[in-house]
């Protein structure tokens, strides 16, 4: 998206009120500023920074259609988030087409980034989430079955401008879902188990490499061509307020390459590049509202109402506490003898306090053991990075 049409976005926002007001036509707002603490000034700058700007709207004109654009704008220069528009009319289906997320790994698709138990997404999502495409996708949530299904045929190239090939990217999830997660909010258990399939053909992009908390690249791999297959797995059980969250992945990566320069002669074909990973995170609500199923954070027992009369008489609000940890392994590049295979062993520790419904506050800190040390630093196989985090959400 160019500055230009971000600014008419944002100027047709405020120029409309009525719409607003009428209830179909809803702003959306995502900010969060950090300070941070890095192990090497590599990594990234200490201090302030605008972590997030998600600027958008989400438009429902009648109950069945809903629409919505989202542009992130804390990067050099705005970026395209989401664009989408969703039919939901028939029972028990959701058809949308543009770009969006990809349905794979629930704690990437199926949470807002800012009101995930730990911020950012894990080194596991990081690595293998095929992340965002154009395309179109069907969700299937019988009411008579515990299951949810998705299917999605994307351009595979994780840009809303078009695809690398001629290929398009296919993915697909299962899930059998119980109690608070089969939308029965009270219940004390809840439980989701399933798996989903990426399948795509690639020509000369890179592969699977390990990325940290803030972007960092510590294991970059060679470029794949060809078919690439990421698998994964997941379970997660509620229990009154507590969390269990497992996730695990496995890649196949194919790869060739042009040795004469002549497009029209057959490339060499390489040995083919395998990744797998792991994640456990446990989280806890130490007091507000259990997590729910849905992409939101925790609530408060209270009323944002009763939260600002709780100011007004000095006092600090209760809020949501939850506190959480993760703990993951990522092996990748195995399977070829022609390339250097790295990953990483990592950990992390968050307590985020859910002040309101759109406020939050937090601090994390992550520490990762490198397989093989980054380009950068040869001499380093250690990291960490602490931050703490003030996030404002209108959804």
């Amino acid at each position: 998206m160019m500055r230009g049409q971000g600014w008419v976005l944002l100027c047709g926002l405020a120029a409309t009120p009525a719409l607003a007001e009428e209830g179909w036509l809803r702003p959306t707002l995502v900010g969060e500023v950090d300070y941070r603490q890095h192990g090497s000034d590599v990594e990234g700058f200490d201090g302030f920074t605008l972590a997030r700007l998600r600027l958008g709207a989400e438009a429902r004109p009648v109950p069945w259609l809903v629409a919505r654009g989202v542009a992130e704008w804390a990067l050099e220069k705005p970026v395209l988030i989401d664009a989408f528009v969703a039919f939901t009319g028939l029972k028990d289906w959701r058809i949308s087409l543009g770009y969006n997320k990809t349905p794979l790994f629930p704690s990437a698709h199926d949470e807002h980034l800012e009101a995930r138990a730990i911020p950012e997404l894990s080194g596991l999502d990081q690595a293998f989430w095929p992340r965002r495409d154009l395309g179109l996708e069907v969700r299937w949530s019988p009411s008579t079955l515990p299951l949810e299904t998705w299917v999605r045929v994307g351009n595979g190239s994780r840009s809303p401008l078009g695809n690398d090939n001629q290929l398009p990217a296919l993915d697909a999830r299962l899930d059998g879902r119980w109690g608070r997660s089969a939308g029965a909010p009270l219940s004390f258990w809840g439980a989701r188990v399933g798996a989903g399939v990426h399948v795509e053909s690639a020509f000369d992009r890179a592969g699977i490499g390990g990325t940290g908390p803030q972007g960092f690249v510590y294991y970059r791999p060679p470029p794949v061509s060809g078919a690439r297959t990421v698998t994964e797995a997941h379970a997660r059980l509620d229990a009154g307020r507590l969390r269990v969250a497992a996730e695990a992945a496995a890649a196949w990566e194919h790869r060739d390459r042009d040795t004469d320069g002549n497009p029209s002669t057959p490339r060499e074909v390489l040995p083919t590049m395998q990744s797998q990973g792991a994640s456990l995170e446990v989280s806890y609500v130490a007091w507000g509202q259990p997590r729910g199923d849905g992409p939101f954070w925790p609530q408060a027992s209270a009323s944002d109402d009763d939260a600002l009369e709780t100011l007004r008489a000095g006092k600090v609000p209760d809020g949501a506490l939850e506190l959480a940890a993760r703990v993951e392994r990522l092996w990748l590049g195995r399977g070829a003898p022609d390339v250097q295979s790295g990953g990483s062993l990592n950990g992390a520790l968050a307590v985020r306090w859910w002040t309101t419904s759109f406020l939050g506050l937090g601090v994390a800190g992550y520490v990762l053991r490198y397989d093989t040390a980054p380009l950068e630093e040869p001499d380093r196989r250690t990291s960490w990075l602490v931050l703490a985090r003030t996030t404002v959400s209108f959804h």
